[in-house]
């Protein structure tokens, strides 16, 4: 009877899952995959906190259109020419999910209330859900190219922008209260009616057009943008009239790459 309960013994001890050189192989693996996350998390809270202490002047590129800048990149803010305020939140989450700066922002002025979520990566901007009222100053804050400066009131919405890299497109709208324009290397100012500005994206293509507020099929200035980045500008006679602050002749266009 000794050996066969000697032998019960020895089976029942192996079949403990406890010490079976399987469960020590589980065990190991398991610890190994708690240190690797908790490496990981460490890594990722010293990355944060890197990020965290970064100049906020390390986003914002010297200009005429800013007028200081403070903070840091998580939560930062630059002055804008005209008087108002930009400032920004870092969005951790949503840049490690799409590889890029991510962040939600506000403008602040006078007669600035705008607001958005903007996404910056190495060749591309997307701003999505831009909405709210804006000075005529911030057209320099965006396109500091632009030959005219305009003393305007407007409201802005507009559910997607993309300048850069492939893919570009504008979609949204865009309507002033009556203000004035003046070329910016000097001149009178010219008096310019409540106007709307329509962008559709259709397939590979945006298309702006400007118009009278009141008057929407009266075509004063149309846009065209390809996903690509090139752009083609052109102005009707009447946009010549309305607008010459602009530069163009009746009919003329000009062509550009973004």
């Amino acid at each position: 009877m000794t050996p066969l309960i000697r032998r019960g013994r020895i089976a029942e001890a192996s079949e403990r899952p406890d010490d079976s050189p399987y469960a020590s192989d589980i065990a190991r693996q398991a610890a190994r995959r708690r240190l690797i996350r908790f490496g990981a998390l460490g890594i990722a809270a010293y990355a944060v906190a890197m990020i965290a202490t970064i100049p906020a002047g390390a986003l914002a590129s010297p200009g005429p259109w800013r007028t200081g800048v403070g903070g840091t990149v998580w939560n930062g803010e630059v002055g804008l020419a005209g008087g108002s305020v930009l400032d920004w939140s870092w969005a951790p989450l949503r840049s490690l999910t799409t590889l890029a700066f991510a962040a939600d922002w506000t403008a602040k002025g006078a007669a600035t209330n705008l607001g958005g979520r903007a996404l910056i990566g190495p060749s591309s901007t997307t701003v999505d859900a831009m909405s709210g009222s804006a000075d005529g100053t911030l057209l320099q804050a965006l396109q500091p190219d632009l030959p005219f400066v305009c003393d305007m009131t407007m409201q802005l919405d507009f559910p997607k922008v993309k300048l850069g890299g492939s893919g570009q497109r504008i979609e949204g709208e865009l309507l002033t209260d009556p203000g004035s324009c003046r070329p910016k290397a000097g001149g009178v100012a010219t008096p310019v009616p409540a106007l709307v500005l329509t962008a559709v994206h259709v397939g590979d293509r945006s298309t702006l057009r400007l118009a009278p507020a009141t008057q929407r099929r009266r075509t004063l200035m149309t846009i065209q943008l390809s996903g690509d980045g090139a752009v083609e500008l052109q102005v009707t006679p009447e946009g010549a009239a309305v607008l010459p602050f602009v530069g163009l002749p009746p009919g003329g266009s000009i062509k550009g790459q973004i």
